[in-house]
Formats: C-alpha cells, structure tokens, sequence
C-alpha cells in the first residue's frame, strides 16, 4: 500500500504526490489523474514544456485549443495556455521538490 509524500499541493491547481516504497508519481490536475514512473514524469514534463514553448503568445489565454497527448492511447488533454502554464509550474514545483528529497536521501545513506 502506498503512502505518499506530497511534492505540490494547490486547491485550485491540482497535486503532485509519490510513493517513496514504489517510486510511482501521481498527478491529479482538474479531474484528471495520472500515475507515471520516474522516467515516464520527466518525459511528460518535457513534453509539456515543448508544447507550451511552441505556443503563440497572442492566442487567447482561456481558450481551450491546445491538445496534450498522455500516455492513455486516444486520450489527450484539452488545455487553454493559462491552464498550461498552471499545468507546467505544478509539474516543474514538483519536479524540484522531488530532486531536493532525492539529494537528501544520498546524506542520508551515507
């Protein structure tokens, strides 16, 4: 049974938490939730950001025309560039609280 270290939290955003047993990494934005390992998050990060730094700036910023794959086939996230942007600090937060728990470990093994 997992428990979870919370690495974000925001109500109106979403959460990003792992299981320090089996290392997954749950995401829970709007009503969508999504568990990825490791290498499987920071492929998705990567992603995410690709497609927010291809994004033209002068789009309506509430408008949800923007289409995120996710590694459900058939199933993709519909975003506006507001909620992508929300969408990408959430998972970068996350992403440096969870290298900062990773450092901490490696004092703590030694």
């Amino acid at each position: 049974m997992c428990h979870y270290q919370t690495l974000y939290h925001d109500d109106t955003t979403g959460y990003v938490v792992r299981c320090p047993e089996c290392e997954k990494i749950q995401v829970g934005y709007g009503n969508l939730m999504v568990t990825f390992g490791r290498g499987d998050f920071d492929d998705f990060r990567w992603w995410l950001k690709k497609i927010k730094n291809d994004q033209d700036l002068s789009q309506s910023r509430t408008l949800r025309c923007i289409v995120i794959p996710t590694p459900c086939e058939g199933m993709k996230l519909l975003l506006s560039l507001r909620e992508l942007t929300d969408f990408d600090n959430m998972l970068e937060t996350a992403d440096t609280e969870l290298k900062s728990l990773e450092l901490i470990r490696l004092f703590e093994d030694h």
